[in-house]
């Protein structure tokens, strides 16, 4: 995943840097455009052919101040889980809401941001758990994997992200973007006699550590409504 993470981050510094320097001329001249911005995270789009995994994201801000967006992010994650002891299944849904800050001053006309984040996550989700190995030093169990297929519904969790954010505007009203996340589960609940491996939204779970990490790359586009 890193060396995506470095390709998408150079792509999106030329693009910051061309539109920068296209615009510095003429953009005085150029009124601001505010809108509702929709967009997609093609990080998950990316993980499909890495991973077994499916997923969508859709992300939404509204810009309320200067410097100030409202954000509300929705999505569904289809993640399998195979290590050499468990085989498993998450399926769920989650919805985030929060504001960013946008820190970077921009020329007259140009909608370049790096931004801070902060996120509220809510994730709804079942577990199912299909296969398990036994943890035998003498080997009793010939090390066979015993099928369960036991599923865990009604599961969910809450947590909190800090974020920071660089979004660039590469043509009219069409932006790039890529954020990286530090999450801190806040409550969660688990299956009786089993744990969450991987929660909907958040991520990877590690057993004792309330934190995980995250990146997103971002593809959006602004509906325009006001120009001022």
């Amino acid at each position: 995943m890193s060396k995506y993470f470095f390709s998408f981050f150079l792509v999106l510094l030329i693009n910051f840097q061309l539109s920068t320097q296209e615009n510095e001329i003429d953009s005085i001249l150029i009124k601001k455009i505010y809108g509702v911005r929709i967009g997609l995270d093609i990080s998950k789009q990316i993980r499909m052919f890495t991973e077994d995994y499916k997923g969508l994201s859709i992300y939404s801000d509204l810009q309320v101040k200067e410097d100030i967006f409202v954000v509300f992010e929705i999505g569904n994650d289809n993640k399998t889980i195979n290590n050499e002891n468990i085989s498993s299944k998450v399926n769920g849904s989650y919805y985030k809401f929060g504001l960013n800050y946008n820190f970077y001053k921009n020329l007259p006309g140009l909608n370049n941001e790096i931004y801070f984040g902060l996120r509220y996550g809510i994730s709804s989700f079942a577990s199912e758990l299909l296969s398990f190995k036994v943890y035998d030093i003498d080997n009793n169990w010939n090390n066979e994997s015993i099928v369960v297929n036991r599923k865990f519904n009604n599961l969910n969790a809450g947590w909190i992200e800090l974020i920071l954010g660089f979004n660039a505007e590469i043509s009219k009203n069409i932006f790039m973007g890529i954020s990286l996340r530090v999450n801190r589960i806040i409550n969660q609940k688990t299956p009786a006699n089993f744990t969450n491996f991987f929660i909907p939204g958040f991520n990877k779970v590690t057993e004792n550590n309330n934190f995980g990490t995250g990146i997103t790359y971002n593809l959006i586009y602004q509906i325009p409504i006001l120009r001022r």
